[in-house]
């Protein structure tokens, strides 16, 4: 609430206009008892305090006009030790009311006979004059108050759009630079542009300014190494343009936030690579070997083995893991939108292009780590593009015509031997060795066993807890079958049947009745006999018979056997089921 020592200067004035016209001492107090206002004085030092016996005081707490014609009939002049020097004859005191809140008093002092005449005569006129004066008072407080709110106003709105992480500016019709977050600010320090025109193209500008259009998502660069997606919107107020509104989304936070949103699991440690095995000791040294390098990794394995969760590690421990992991599985994305996906397409590059564009994974990991899964799933075409990135350090939009420079480390994964393929004509051996400069091979989980029982009690742990079960172990039996299994679907399938063991046990402890049949089937066949490649097809074959082959039957065999959908289409057209 706004108080009169708010406008001290504007009460000393009035104090002086009323004294000057009345030819009389007049004194203005607050609430607090401070002297605000005395036309007797040239300077009020505000500090200056009222008796709490005075006349003022009583006016304030009744909240009445008094008029006190004699020192006599006030207690507070009785006890007074200046009542026999005090020349003062007659006071007027008028509160001032304020959103009905007393917040001080006038008073009008009569210091002689004469004086006290003249107010005597007068009063009426005196009083319509001084409710004038306090009238004037009490609008200089309204004013004070609505300053105040608006000050607070725009404090909370600019406290507001410095939270934001992104960068607004608010622009007039000729481009000055009317108001912008502090984080765009910090983008020039202390050499902030006056005119949008300093900043951004010609040709842009005129979009924004001249021809009035809502610009989306349009790529920018600011001075020369700050990569930003541009928004902007004119202002229109009553029916005419005062300017606009531009919005910069940093690409890097961009970034960021998609793969908090859609690559979860980004906090990968060591001990989430779990094995005590020699082999899986030894793939942890090379990924701690290879943290401070910059160097291509190709991960080999089997579907399921964590070739993910290895690329991620190798990222966290790198100089790089700051910055963005973007992952992106080249089977899982139709070969014509590929290209796109990974380069990214300037507006109105093709029909049906997005308007401002589309960035390309390999812009959106500028700085950081791609991950490319299933890389011998890739088309040739695109394999000379890859290798034309690895080469130049520079990538290409479809539909446009300059090149731009990026800092990406590329790990690659595969589950097919890329010579093979290299052999069969299918992969560019050139790429092959550029991607292969350091090779990690992460072992199938039959040929590390050792490592099967911790795998087993670490998921029963984890969805135990998850679906809010004690679950203490698997009996001696369900523990033998599951060591013996072969696991083709390696860690993803062994989390898959620990996952559907712990849904089907009411128990504190998973038994043999609990596992899936598949598993125990398969543990009746002599291991003499076992033949991976038939075995696989009829596991396929089965799934496929239990869940139908519709998608949403498919989808539940691919999750029963514990491998995504696009290896177990390719398995069905491997195996022509």
């Amino acid at each position: 609430m706004v108080s009169l020592k708010d406008i001290a200067g504007y009460i000393e004035q009035t104090a002086n206009i009323i004294g000057g016209v009345l030819e009389l001492d007049v004194l203005i107090v607050d609430d607090k008892l401070r002297i605000l206002g005395d036309s007797d004085l040239e300077e009020v030092s505000q500090e200056e305090c009222i008796s709490k016996n005075s006349i003022l005081t009583k006016v304030m707490d009744t909240g009445k006009l008094i008029v006190l014609n004699s020192k006599l009939d006030h207690k507070g002049c009785l006890t007074c030790k200046n009542i026999n020097n005090c020349p003062v004859t007659m006071i007027i005191g008028i509160p001032l009311l304020f959103e009905e809140h007393i917040i001080g008093s006038v008073g009008v002092i009569g210091n002689n006979n004469q004086d006290k005449e003249k107010i005597l005569k007068n009063k009426k006129n005196y009083l319509k004059f001084i409710n004038r004066m306090i009238e004037l008072i009490i609008n200089k407080l309204v004013e004070e108050k609505e300053l105040k709110e608006i000050s607070l106003f725009s404090k909370r709105i600019e406290v507001v759009l410095d939270s934001i992480d992104q960068f607004l500016v608010l622009i007039s019709n000729d481009g000055k630079i009317l108001n912008s977050n502090s984080n765009f600010k910090k983008i020039f320090k202390s050499k902030l542009p006056n005119n949008i025109n300093d900043i951004l193209e010609q040709e842009l500008v005129k979009k924004i300014l001249v021809e009035k259009r809502e610009i989306k998502y349009k790529e920018i660069r600011i001075n020369k190494k700050y990569d930003f997606l541009l928004s902007s919107k004119p202002v229109i107020l009553h029916n005419k343009s005062q300017g606009a509104v531009l919005n910069f989304r940093s690409i890097e936070d961009i970034t960021k936030e998609m793969n908090d949103l859609y690559t979860p699991s980004m906090d990968v440690e060591f001990d989430d690579l779990i094995g005590r095995s020699y082999e899986i000791k030894e793939l942890k040294e090379k990924i701690k070997q290879i943290s401070g390098s910059n160097s291509t990794v190709l991960i080999n394995g089997e579907t399921g083995t964590g070739k993910e969760v290895v690329a991620r590690l190798i990222h966290n421990t790198s100089k790089r893991k700051d910055k963005p992991f973007v992952a992106i599985n080249c089977s899982a994305i139709p070969e014509e939108l590929m290209e796109s996906e990974l380069f990214g397409y300037e507006e109105g590059a093709f029909s049906g292009a997005r308007k401002g564009g589309k960035i390309g994974k390999f812009q959106l990991a500028d700085g950081g780590t791609i991950f490319l899964d299933e890389i011998g799933e890739m088309a040739l075409h695109l394999q000379s593009k890859l290798l034309r990135v690895l080469q130049e350090k520079c990538i290409t939009k479809i539909g446009g015509l300059e090149s731009n420079s990026i800092d990406v480390r590329i790990i690659s994964a595969t589950n097919k031997k890329l010579e093979d393929l290299v052999l069969e004509g299918k992969f560019r051996e050139d790429l092959y060795y550029r991607l292969k400069v350091i090779p990690l091979t992460i072992p199938p989980l039959r040929e590390r066993l050792g490592d099967v029982e911790l795998l087993l009690n670490h998921f029963l742990k984890i969805y135990s807890m998850r679906m809010d079960k004690k679950i203490n172990s698997f009996s001696s039996d369900a523990l033998k079958v599951l060591i013996k299994y072969p696991w083709y679907g390696n860690v993803r399938e062994l989390k898959n049947v620990v996952e559907f063991s712990v849904n089907m046990t009411n128990n504190n402890i998973i038994t043999v009745n609990n596992l899936p049949k598949d598993i125990l089937h398969l543990n009746r066949l002599k291991k003499g006999n076992l033949n991976i490649d038939y075995h696989t097809k009829q596991l396929i074959a089965e799934a496929l018979k239990n869940y139908g082959d519709t998608t949403i039957g498919k989808e539940k065999a691919a999750m029963a056997l514990g491998i995504s959908m696009a290896t177990l289409y390719r398995k069905m057209k491997e195996y022509n089921i």
